[in-house]
């Protein structure tokens, strides 16, 4: 009859460091950062082909302001979930 071993200790710690790298990501940063990077091609399409330089600076100060509202209601939100 064969005996079973129990499963090592690093296996039974993977699911919890592989969730715990989940769980420290900034995903709001991520974002926000996403949407800067597709900010800037944009804006470099608009200066750089049509050589509009008014157009890519209002779609470089629309990403930045809708990046703004997000993070400051996210800040909102995050600082009401603290007090509990």
């Amino acid at each position: 009859m064969p005996i079973h071993l129990p499963p090592k200790a690093r296996v039974k710690a993977a699911p919890a460091r592989r969730q715990a790298a989940i769980d420290s990501i900034d995903w709001l940063g991520l974002w926000a950062l996403s949407i800067a990077f597709c900010a800037l091609v944009l804006a470099g399409v608009a200066y750089f082909m049509i050589r509009d330089n008014i157009g890519a600076s209002w779609i470089l100060v629309g990403a930045a302001a809708i990046i703004a509202i997000v993070i400051r209601s996210g800040t909102d939100r995050d600082e009401a979930g603290d007090e509990d």
